[in-house]
C-alpha cells in the first residue's frame, strides 16, 4: 500500500470523528436535557461551521500553502477540542463545537486536496484512505460508547490527541507539491462543455447532500429513537462498529469488480444511492434490534459504492491549480447535508413520525438515483 503515512493521517483525523459525532445528539438530549430540536440547531451550527471550514480550507490549500492550511485547521480543532474537555457545558459547549467544526472542515478538505494530488500516481488512494478510516471509525465508535458511559471529558480529550498525533504527522511525512500557475489565457474548454462539467460536479456534490441529510439520521435521530425502545447506548454505538467492519471486510473485495474510468465510478454512485435508500426502507416500522443492524448493513454497502467513488468522480473534473477547491465542494456538500440532516429530520420526525419521514428519505434517493444518469464525462481542456 503506497502512501502509508498519508493514509495513517487520514485515518487518525477519522477517529477524531467518529469519537465524538455518534454520541453528540445523546449528549445534548440526554446529558444536557436539551430538546431533538435544540440538538438539531446544534448539530446545525457544527455543520455549518464545517461548511465554511471546507470551502476556506479548498481555497487556501489551492492558492496559499498546502501544509499551513493543515496546520491552520487541525490547530483550531486542537484548542476548541482541549476547551471542550475541560468546559463541557451548556451553553459553552455549542460554541465551542462550532469552532471545532470549523477547523475540521479546514483540516478535511485540505486532506482530501493532497489525496487528490497523490491519486494521479496512486488510483487507489481514495479507496484505501477510506478503508483504512473505517478501521479507525470502528475502534472510536466502540470506544466513544464506553468513554460516554465514563465521562464525555474522555471523549473530548481523546479527540485532541488524535489530531495533535495528526499535526505531527502532517509536519513529519507530508510534503508540499509544486503547482504550475496558468497564465491568463483561458483554458481552451468550449462554453457548451464547460457547462457540461459545472453540471456533472453540480449533480454530484447534490448527491452528497441528499445523502448525508439521510445518513445523520443514523447519528441523531436513530439514536433517541433506539433508547426510547428500551435499546442501550451501547448496542446503539455497536451498529457503527458492526457497520465499520462490514467495511472492512467487504470493501476490498467489491472495489475490485469496477474498473478505474468514469463510467464505473458514475455506476459505484448510482448504485450505492439505491442501496441507501434500501438502508431507510428497512427503518419504517423498525422496532427489534435486527433491523436496526440490517439497516445498517444497507448504509455499509452504499458508504463502500457511493461515498468512495465521489472524490475520484470530483477528480476527474479537476486540474492541479484546482483540486483542493473541487474537492473542497465535495466537502462542503457532506458538511451541508450533516448541518441539515439532524434539523430536518427532527421537523419530518415530529411533523410525519419516524416511518413516514423513513419512507421520504427512500423516495429522495430513488429520485436522486435517475438524476444521476445525466451525469456526464468531464471535457478534456487542452493544456492538461
Amino acid at each position: 500500500m503506497k502512501n502509508k503515512f498519508v493514509l495513517l493521517a487520514d485515518m487518525l483525523v477519522n477517529m477524531g470523528i467518529g469519537l465524538i459525532m455518534p454520541i453528540t445528539t445523546l449528549y445534548v438530549h440526554n446529558s444536557l436535557h436539551k430538546s431533538l430540536v435544540v440538538a438539531g440547531y446544534v448539530l446545525l451550527g457544527f455543520s455549518g461551521a464545517m461548511t465554511l471550514g471546507s470551502l476556506l480550507g479548498g481555497r487556501l490549500f489551492d492558492n496559499w500553502h498546502q501544509k499551513k492550511t493543515m496546520y491552520l485547521g487541525g490547530t483550531i480543532q486542537v484548542i476548541a477540542l482541549l476547551l471542550l474537555t475541560v468546559f463541557p457545558v451548556w451553553p459553552l459547549y455549542p460554541f465551542l463545537l462550532v469552532l471545532y467544526g470549523l477547523g475540521l472542515g479546514i483540516l478535511n478538505s485540505a486532506v482530501n486536496g493532497y489525496l487528490a494530488f497523490l491519486q494521479k500516481d496512486d488510483p487507489n488512494i481514495f479507496n484505501n484512505g477510506y478503508w483504512l478510516a473505517n478501521i479507525g471509525m470502528a475502534l472510536a465508535t466502540l470506544l466513544s460508547g464506553l468513554l460516554f458511559d465514563i465521562s464525555i471529558r474522555l471523549i473530548f480529550g481523546g479527540s485532541a490527541l488524535l489530531f495533535f498525533m495528526t499535526l505531527l504527522l502532517i509536519r513529519v511525512k507530508f510534503r508540499d507539491f509544486s503547482v504550475e500557475k496558468h497564465s491568463g489565457r483561458p483554458l481552451a474548454v468550449s462554453q457548451k462543455s464547460n457547462r457540461a462539467n459545472v453540471w456533472g460536479i453540480t449533480l454530484v456534490c447534490v448527491t452528497m447532500i441528499v445523502i448525508w441529510i439521510c445518513y445523520e439520521q443514523w447519528n441523531s435521530n436513530v439514536s433517541v429513537l433506539m433508547t426510547g425502545q428500551g435499546i442501550s447506548v451501547a448496542r446503539y454505538s455497536m451498529l457503527f462498529t458492526i457497520s465499520t467492519l462490514e467495511i472492512v471486510v467487504m470493501q476490498p473485495f467489491i472495489t475490485r469488480l469496477f474498473p478505474n474510468t468514469f463510467r464505473a465510478d458514475k455506476l459505484r454512485v448510482i448504485l450505492g444511492v439505491l442501496v441507501f435508500a434500501c438502508s431507510y426502507l428497512t427503518l419504517v416500522g423498525a422496532d427489534v434490534y435486527w433491523q436496526f443492524v440490517l439497516g445498517i448493513t444497507f448504509v455499509s454497502l452504499g458508504e463502500i459504492l457511493a461515498l468512495t467513488a465521489i472524490p475520484m468522480l470530483l477528480n476527474r473534473y479537476a486540474q492541479d491549480n484546482d483540486r483542493g477547491t473541487i474537492q473542497s465542494l465535495g466537502s462542503l456538500s457532506g458538511s451541508l447535508g450533516r448541518a441539515l440532516g439532524p434539523l430536518s429530520g427532527g421537523w419530518l420526525i415530529t411533523a410525519l413520525g419516524y416511518s413516514k419521514t423513513f419512507l421520504v428519505f427512500f423516495v429522495v434517493h430513488l429520485v436522486m438515483a435517475v438524476i444521476l444518469l445525466g451525469v456526464h464525462a468531464p471535457s478534456k481542456r487542452i493544456n492538461e
